[in-house]
């Protein structure tokens, strides 16, 4: 075989004889005995190539299949992790995230909400700082919108009902479900109190209400998280809402979780906060040395997102990230705020010892202004990863916090310039 390949290769190109070529091959045995070797693999590289065509498509449709299923399966990984490294054994890991879970796994997930109309919806938490805004954007459609909270508060539109429920309670959340199409879970606790504990509220109750919605027959359903959730964090907080999205991910195959950055808003406990700060104190103190990066949203386009991903026709992805236009480290969004605000204030860095414990007194108080998970999670970048989808996968331009501060800073200064012309008159 050697000799033919010669022959041909080499011996039309350089005039060799055939008594030539055969001392050329004595000459390489290694050579004689690979292309020997190739000779026999051949059949078997054929049938690979077969084997292969043949698999391409499981291949695609498998893809297709942990798109749902793979951000389930990694965030239990770490959750199983995080135990394990605490001391535990395997089966107490496992014990560990099975009652987490409520027995709940399945291997196999399904959207049953394509291509089908949303004719109903319940927004759990829709009485919050999310939820009412996602009601406004679900009801200015023709979407019945079912609010289910523990403390109804009055409603506009046509279209919006009221059912008092219990995420503890099994029987209120399945009578808050019952003949919706989608169910929104937009509950969060930022302080823990009485029988509300960060994971009896995000792991739980969460977990519970995907069950209730996957036993319905619900078509889609969207759980609230946020960016900066981890299953193996040692804050309380930032680990019940990592081990949440596990939860609601195994309860309801095909649930989509959404991850907001910090959010803003006129109305919010955040921009409003720190510019009262700003305006009132002769020093703002930084949280640490003020590097934290951010990526502040507009919470009506974190609540508009949610009404897309729940009215769309295709398939959403399992896990969306949102976050604004533009990061910031915590220093640069405080000079940013002051400047829109016409302040020059001076920053004094302070470390996050001292936070922690000014927040874990501030949490005896009845409306604490500061709280020890918002000191953690201001030890962490919030910032969109870059790898998930987000804003543009839903078609929204998320606005600018510049923008909107200057939208929301706009009749406080023209009261501060009318005050001065009065002055002077």
């Amino acid at each position: 075989m050697l000799k033919h390949l010669l022959i041909e290769v080499i011996g039309h190109a350089s005039g060799l004889s055939d008594a030539q070529l055969e001392q050329i091959e004595q000459s390489l045995p290694a050579t004689r005995a690979l292309i020997d070797l190739f000779n026999k693999a051949h059949p078997i590289i054929e049938q690979a190539q077969a084997l292969y065509n043949e698999a391409q498509p499981l291949i695609d449709e498998a893809r297709i299949e942990w798109q749902a299923v793979g951000p389930a399966a990694q965030i239990l990984i770490e959750v199983i992790s995080h135990h394990l490294n605490k001391g535990s054994s395997p089966a107490q890991a496992a014990e560990v995230v099975r009652a987490a879970l409520g027995g709940s796994m399945k291997s196999v997930a399904q959207d049953r909400g394509m291509g089908q109309a949303m004719n109903r919806v319940t927004v759990f938490g829709g009485t919050g700082f999310v939820g009412r805004r996602v009601v406004r954007h679900l009801s200015d459609s023709t979407v019945t919108v079912r609010i289910a909270s523990r403390h109804p508060a009055r409603t506009e539109g046509d279209n919006v009902e009221q059912i008092v429920a219990d995420a503890h309670d099994e029987r209120s959340i399945e009578a808050a479900i019952a003949g919706a199409d989608g169910v929104i879970n937009a509950i969060s606790l930022y302080l823990e109190h009485g029988g509300d504990t960060y994971h009896s509220v995000h792991v739980e109750a969460a977990a519970r209400i995907a069950n209730a919605a996957r036993r319905a027959g619900t078509k889609r359903f969207v759980h609230l998280s946020g960016i900066g959730a981890d299953a193996a964090s040692r804050s309380p907080y930032i680990r019940s809402r990592g081990e949440g999205e596990a939860a609601v991910q195994a309860a309801f195959p095909g649930a989509v979780v959404i991850r907001p950055a910090v959010m803003f808003a006129p109305d919010d406990t955040f921009l409003t906060t720190i510019l009262g700060l700003l305006r009132t104190l002769p020093a703002y103190p930084l949280f640490g040395d003020g590097r934290t990066r951010l990526q502040p949203v507009h919470v009506d386009d974190v609540a508009a997102a949610i009404a897309q991903v729940l009215r769309q026709p295709q398939r959403p992805y399992p896990i969306y990230e949102l976050a604004g236009p533009r990061i910031y480290s915590y220093e640069e969004l405080l000079r940013t705020i002051a400047r829109t605000a016409g302040l020059r204030p001076a920053l004094v860095r302070i470390p996050f010892a001292f936070w922690h414990a000014v927040a874990g007194l501030g949490e005896i108080l009845p409306h604490p202004p500061l709280t020890r998970n918002q000191v953690e999670l201001m030890q962490i970048d919030t910032t969109a990863s870059g790898s998930r989808p987000g804003f543009a996968a839903l078609g929204i331009s998320p606005r600018s916090l510049e923008e909107q501060l200057k939208a929301m800073l706009k009749p406080t200064n023209e009261e501060i310039q009318n005050a001065k012309e009065a002055r002077t008159r």
